[in-house]
């Protein structure tokens, strides 16, 4: 696995948080690329981090421009990244190219040790995409079809339809054959009960 990891000036909070990751094969340090004096500084966090690590490479990012950097991202090959710090920009062009490629995302927060993994809200993009009936059921998407239909007060048939539509698409698992239980991780389902409120909002 290789894991892309956003760096700001303080290495000690990365480096120890990395013993709580899953193991990584390769490393790639994100830091921003400002043009100012702070990028000496980057790139030596980068360093000390590579030098910690025992592995990796030191990578630049453009931030200055957000379009060219989201290409850089982009154009990057890593299994699952970790945002530890670093510019604002950096972090929010690296959260979305992880979305869109799909991968694990992990937050090292500064007031505990352990990472947090934030990959489900990533699922955002996905959702803005489904229809308002979609989005009701997923957001209610937690048991039996039948279940979800009598709370929702639609019909199962139309209900159980839109599930699968929404397990193919990875924004719900369901657990068994027979009789399946869909499941929408909490996080996901709010999102998704925002993402409808808003459409609403707008027609209103």
């Amino acid at each position: 696995m290789r894991l892309a990891i956003t760096l700001s000036f303080e290495s000690t909070l990365v480096i120890r948080a990395m013993a709580r990751l899953p193991r990584a094969d390769d490393y790639v340090l994100l830091r921003a690329q400002t043009g100012t004096e702070g990028d000496v500084e980057s790139a030596e966090t980068a360093a000390d981090v590579i030098k910690a690590l025992g592995r990796g490479r030191d990578y630049a990012v453009d931030i200055s421009d957000l379009a060219k950097g989201l290409e850089e991202l982009a154009g990057l090959d890593f299994d699952a990244v970790a945002l530890a710090g670093g510019p604002r920009a950096l972090i929010l062009l690296t959260f979305i190219a992880a979305s869109l490629k799909g991968v694990k995302i992990y937050v090292l927060p500064e007031y505990a040790p352990d990472p947090i993994e934030a990959t489900a809200l990533s699922k955002v993009f996905h959702l803005t995409c489904l229809s308002p009936a979609k989005l009701r059921v997923l957001a209610e998407a937690d048991g039996p079809a039948d279940d979800v239909a009598r709370r929702l007060g639609l019909d199962t048939t139309t209900v159980y339809r839109h599930l699968e539509a929404l397990a193919e698409r990875g924004l719900i698992v369901s657990v068994g054959s027979r009789r399946k239980i869909y499941r929408g991780e909490e996080v996901v389902r709010v999102l998704a009960q925002l993402v409808l409120k808003h459409f609403t909002n707008k027609k209103g």
